[in-house]
């Protein structure tokens, strides 16, 4: 059995009328188990780990424009409001990796919030690093949509996930 070491960003996107006056963010995940015995992929992520890095402006981490207590309130909203990571603490990701001609094809199912569906994303092998970025529907997991003003900030109904990851 091989662990993975690395990497997992998790980006968000505003939406709404007064999505202007919202950030984009970039999210960090702290603490991850990724191991892979033969073509079988588990990931365990412990979502109370998911830390604030900050804002994302023209592409570009902002993290100085979020102090300590601004990114202390995105957290207690991300934890409570949308994750319930008390109630839902980890996902889990089980599935197959099969050799394709850039890295891997994975799929599998993504066990998030206490509901279970599908998901298949591409891995590409750069040197002895292993990169992935592919998009999330949150209300596939009846995760809902976290919404501020009476909905006029809101966030899109789409997460993109950014690994990097390495054998341990």
């Amino acid at each position: 059995m091989r662990r993975a070491q690395g990497t997992i960003h998790v980006f968000t996107f505003k939406d709404g009328v007064l999505s202007a006056v919202a950030h984009d963010l970039r999210i960090r995940v702290e603490r991850f188990d990724i191991t892979l015995a033969g073509d079988q992929v588990r990931a365990e992520i412990d979502l109370r780990s998911l830390h604030v890095d900050g804002p994302i402006e023209d592409g570009v981490l902002q993290e100085k424009k979020y102090d300590a207590g601004k990114r202390a309130d995105v957290e207690k909203a991300m934890h409570g409001d949308v994750l319930h990571t008390e109630k839902n603490p980890k996902a889990i990701f089980t599935g197959v990796a099969a050799p394709s001609a850039a890295g891997f094809d994975v799929s599998g199912e993504l066990e998030l919030g206490g509901t279970t569906a599908p998901l298949s994303f591409a891995v590409g092998a750069e040197g002895a690093t292993y990169r992935a970025e592919f998009e999330l529907q949150p209300s596939r997991w009846r995760i809902s949509q976290y919404k501020a003003l009476l909905g006029a900030i809101k966030l899109k109904d789409m997460i993109r996930i950014q690994l990097a990851l390495s054998e341990a």
